[in-house]
Formats: structure tokens, C-alpha cells, sequence
């Protein structure tokens, strides 16, 4: 059986926005309101009633609906336009009914507020990370050989156990002396134990990282148990194809990621000084939680 190799990808996100390059069909039916000047319809993307939807304001949603942009994209800003009269229209109902001024509707629009105000203060500190270089993108490359020179496509059987926490360490030895996934399955099931198995596919990039160095020392047959809540999860290599990514293919993935991380990270640093001194004080039953010792802030 041959494992089929589909695409690479980091498991950071890494999407090219194409929403810029559909403003302009955002705009092609905008207008149409005596009362504004030639430059501000061109701004316009629809007049309902005696409101607007601006360009920026489809374009923003197109930002955050790459997968929408990817798979429709002539339709795609004509789409968000017509949720945006919808929501404009249904907006302007509200309204009239007096429900902005309805307590729940205040509550959630400061909510709404307090949300917007601390995305925009974090991609601003987002923005001052600094850039990726071509010799970063070389050591990423270069120290992560499973990911990339040595990359691996793995199809494996899974199978999840329900064990005491003191009875792992008996599947732990019931693993290693079985022979390849049958043989796992059935000294599992010869202890009484029962699983749940399945088999999959699974490229290198799609694991978690912390088994991306385990998993690249397996071979055909060999296993590794992963205690979990309630139970141990077996994985069991079935096949490995080898599927090498060359360097060239995988530059934009690599920049992208270390480029997420930065920025990541930057946020992080920006928010360390504010905990740091803020005055934070917490009330009724969130007290006791926040004294307990796994307790982290969000």
C-alpha cells in the first residue's frame, strides 16, 4: 500500500489573504445615494436605508473568511456584502425597537468592546516583532530534520484503553513484548482489558510536536503508549513512507511559522508587564479558584 502525500504544511496557521484582491469586487455595485460625492461612494459598497457598508467593512470580513476567499473566490465578497445588509437591516430593527438600550444587549456590546480593544492592542504589539531571516529559516530547517530532510508519512493503528493509572505500567509491558498491531491488540484484550482501535494516516507535520522524535525512531510494528485522562492511547506503526520536503518547498511554511511564534511571543512580552502591574483582585468563589496552585491566568 502506497501512503498518498496530499500537502505540507506547519501546524501554525499560515493563510495568504486574498480579501485585498476582491475590493474591488466588493466596490463594482456600490453607490447609488444622491447625497454623497463621487469619492465617497467609491468608498461605499451598499446604502441600506440611512445607513452604509463601507469596502473596509466587507474586506475586514473577508480577512477573517480565508476559507470562504480560497474556495469562492469571485463570489466571495458579493456573499459577505449580502450578510452584511442582512446584519445591517436586522441592526437598524433592533433599534428602532429600542433594544439597544435593552441591559443584556449593553452587557454584550461592552463585552463586544473590552474584545475588539484588546485584539487591536495585541496586533499592534504583534506588529513590532521583528522580521524572518533567510538564516533562521535555515536552522528551523536544518534542527527539525522529521519535519522536513527526514520527513515520514506513518499509517498507524490506534487504540485507546481504559486502565487504573497503577495498571499502565502492566500495558506498557504487555506492548512491548507483543509483535506488531495484532499482537497489541490481543495481549490488551487477553488482560481484560478492552480497546478501542482504529487505523489512519498521518503525516509527520500533522503529530504533535513532542512525538515527532519518539515517532521517527519507530519502525514498522513498534509502538508507543501515551498515558492519558482514564486510560493509555497506543500507537502502533503499520507502515512509514519516507516524504522528504525539499528546502525551497518548505521556506514560505517555515517563515510563516517562526513569524506566528514572533509574534506570539511579542504579545506575550507586552502582557507580562500588565499582569505585572495591574491590581487584580478576585471576588466570591473565582477567589478560591485563583488561589489553587494549577490555577493560570487565561
Amino acid at each position: 500500500m502506497t501512503l498518498a502525500v496530499t500537502s505540507f504544511r506547519l501546524r501554525a496557521p499560515f493563510v495568504a489573504m486574498a480579501a485585498a484582491a476582491l475590493l474591488t469586487l466588493a466596490g463594482c455595485g456600490g453607490g447609488g445615494g444622491g447625497k454623497a460625492s463621487a469619492a465617497d461612494v467609491s468608498q461605499i459598497a451598499a446604502q441600506v436605508n440611512d445607513g452604509e457598508i463601507s469596502i473596509h467593512q466587507v474586506q475586514v470580513v473577508l480577512q477573517r473568511q480565508p476559507a470562504l476567499v480560497a474556495a469562492q473566490p469571485q463570489a466571495a465578497a458579493r456573499r459577505v456584502l449580502e450578510s452584511l445588509v442582512e446584519q445591517e437591516l436586522a441592526a437598524q430593527a433592533a433599534r428602532a425597537q429600542g433594544l439597544d438600550r435593552d441591559p443584556a444587549v449593553l452587557q454584550a456590546l461592552q463585552v463586544a468592546q473590552r474584545e475588539v480593544l484588546a485584539r487591536a492592542w495585541q496586533d499592534r504589539l504583534a506588529a513590532q516583532a521583528p522580521g524572518v531571516a533567510s538564516d533562521d529559516v535555515d536552522r528551523y530547517h536544518d534542527s527539525h530534520p522529521a519535519l522536513f530532510a527526514q520527513r515520514r508519512l506513518y499509517m498507524l493503528q490506534e487504540a485507546v484503553v481504559a486502565v487504573p493509572a497503577d495498571r499502565i505500567d502492566t500495558v506498557r509491558t504487555l506492548v512491548a513484548s507483543a509483535k506488531g498491531a495484532g499482537g497489541v491488540l490481543d495481549a490488551v484484550q487477553s488482560a481484560g482489558l478492552r480497546a478501542q482501535s482504529r487505523q489512519f494516516v498521518q503525516a509527520a507535520e500533522d503529530l504533535p510536536f513532542g512525538l515527532l522524535d519518539p515517532m521517527a525512531a519507530l519502525s514498522a510494528g513498534q509502538s508507543l503508549v501515551l498515558p492519558e485522562d482514564g486510560g493509555v492511547r497506543i500507537l502502533t506503526v503499520l507502515q512509514v513512507q519516507p516524504a522528504p520536503v525539499d528546502r525551497k518547498l518548505a521556506t514560505p511554511a517555515i517563515a510563516g511559522f517562526l513569524q506566528s511564534e514572533r509574534r506570539r511571543q511579542a504579545v506575550e512580552a507586552g502582557m507580562q508587564p500588565l499582569r505585572a502591574a495591574g491590581r487584580v483582585r478576585y471576588v466570591g468563589n473565582f477567589a478560591a479558584a485563583a488561589s489553587e496552585p494549577a490555577a493560570t491566568a487565561p
